[in-house]
């Protein structure tokens, strides 16, 4: 384990992707391996010492970020075994949670496999986004990072460590689940209260029948600190056909991305390898687009929203391919002579980075401000995202701050940000998206699908549960965490501990 106190030398460790400011620790241990953690945390605990675990500090709700204490480095922890091909269509790879998913992604490529989960933040780390549950811009296709984790090696706070496997410990009729650690046998009873059934990483998975490996997933460094997980990889696609398409009116490309949806749960159902079956629908609102037109004057200038889509191919007809997405687009009133198109993978990565250039220019702005963003992270369900938007606009016109929008409209899960740029705008951003959390919570959905709620959004995860939901998470994590040391003021406020 190396220590490091002086303050210059762990500056690094206070600052993310939040924009959160007033980080401070008291040291920086960066573990070099498991028995590090282990035995790092059971004297932390034994001393009462909160520690704050940091990955690769991509993240945007602040949870790596310490407030007193400790912080907990796993960045030396970026071991990336090999390949363990199953079969055709399935392999394994073990890694440890400071691996980044860039590295990742190349290793399984480079075997012809996929680690599918595909966030915008490539130098984010595995272990953060086991902690969030990320999913990214294919989510349509793929899932989420849930639906690729076999097994986890955890260390929890007291010192002990377990090592969870998918499908061997599940919730009781009660809630109650029992599992072996190094030091003898766990019972844990999971909070009652109710979380919506879509796209969700707000709370601790407590869904009928919860498997112990999804209740860690998701658990923003409060539960344990996952030092090793083995991943599920599937075949890499042979090419990639996608396109761009600028719309005059929002309703219009809401219209493409149904026809698509519909398109693509028909080739699923019928197993038509044929057709369209999309891997990502993205969207981008028109003041997303503008914030990048220098860079691409492609974009026209009476531009009201964009959609980016993907379809993997494998070994079927790209022409046959070809032509059923001109016809679902020529039908939907589109001149495909005005779409961007993209036929192979090294086209397609021009893509990737004009979508990722819109975050990249609000987090550009976000620093120079010095003022946090707050950039929801609803989902809401099939039939209820024009609400949810027509709901944002208007509170974006009345307040008259800089805002864009883009997300996973294939998931009904976008990205709306407002941008500050004093403390009274901030102010007023908070009371907007709180108002905006209260909306996609009535229409049956969550406040953060995939970037977690760690320290800033407490007040929108309390109108998903109530103050009662807290105090069950309260009790909860101290089933796990009995000194309640790791990763205090993430998901829930420290003082219901």
């Amino acid at each position: 384990m190396i220590i490091k106190k002086d303050k210059d030398t762990i500056q690094n460790y206070f600052e993310d992707n939040s924009g959160l400011r007033g980080s401070y620790a008291d040291f920086a241990a960066i573990a070099e391996n498991e028995q590090d953690v282990v035995a790092f945390l059971a004297e932390m605990s034994e001393k009462k010492i909160p520690v704050t675990i940091a990955g690769a500090l991509t993240g945007n709700t602040a949870s790596g970020l310490a407030f007193g204490g400790t912080v907990l480095s796993l960045e030396k922890l970026n071991k990336i075994g090999d390949i363990e091909k199953v079969d055709d269509n399935t392999a394994y790879i073990t890694v440890q949670s400071g691996a980044r998913i860039q590295d990742i992604k190349d290793k399984a490529f480079g075997k012809g496999w996929m680690y599918p989960p595909d966030p915008t933040e490539k130098n984010a780390s595995i272990g953060g986004n086991i902690s969030t549950n990320a999913s990214g811009g294919r989510g349509f296709k793929f899932g989420v990072t849930r639906d690729y984790v076999q097994s986890l090696k955890i260390v929890l706070a007291d010192g002990s460590s377990v090592l969870i496997e998918r499908g061997k410990n599940f919730a009781d009729a009660a809630g109650i689940i029992n599992f072996e650690t190094s030091t003898g046998k766990k019972t844990i009873t999971l909070p009652e209260y109710k979380l919506p059934v879509i796209k969700n990483a707000a709370g601790y998975y407590n869904y009928p029948n919860a498997d112990l490996i999804d209740i860690f997933i998701g658990s923003d460094g409060t539960l344990g600190v996952t030092v090793e997980a083995k991943l599920r990889l599937i075949p890499h696609f042979k090419e990639v056909f996608g396109g761009i398409i600028f719309f005059t009116s929002r309703d219009a490309a809401y219209n493409f991305v149904q026809s698509v949806k519909e398109a693509s749960k028909k080739s699923k159902a019928e197993n038509d390898k044929n057709s369209i079956s999309a891997m990502s629908l993205e969207y981008f609102d028109k003041n997303a687009l503008l914030l990048i037109r220098d860079d691409y004057p492609v974009i026209p200038e009476n531009v009201e929203a964009g959609i980016m889509f993907e379809q993997d191919v494998y070994y079927y007809n790209f022409d046959i391919l070809m032509e059923k997405w001109v016809d679902i687009i020529e039908q939907s009133g589109i001149d495909t002579d005005k779409v961007w198109f993209a036929s192979n993978m090294a086209e397609q990565e021009e893509f990737r980075l004009f979508r990722h250039r819109i975050p990249e220019r609000v987090n550009e702005r976000v620093k120079k401000n010095k003022i946090p963003k707050v950039g929801t992270d609803f989902a809401v369900p099939e039939g209820k995202l024009t609400e949810i938007v027509d709901f944002c606009d208007k509170e974006f016109k009345e307040s008259g701050l800089f805002n864009l929008t883009f997300g996973h409209i294939g998931e009904n899960h976008l990205h709306a940000n407002i941008i500050a740029s004093n403390e009274d705008e901030y102010k007023k951003t908070k009371e907007m998206y709180a108002r905006i959390a209260q909306k996609a919570v009535e229409l049956g959905g969550t406040v953060s699908a995939e970037h977690g709620i760690g320290k800033l959004k407490h007040i929108f995860l309390e109108k998903m549960v109530g103050e009662e939901g807290f105090k069950e998470m309260a009790k909860f994590k101290k089933s796990l965490d009995k000194s309640a040391i790791l990763g205090q003021d993430n998901i829930f406020p420290k003082k219901y501990l």
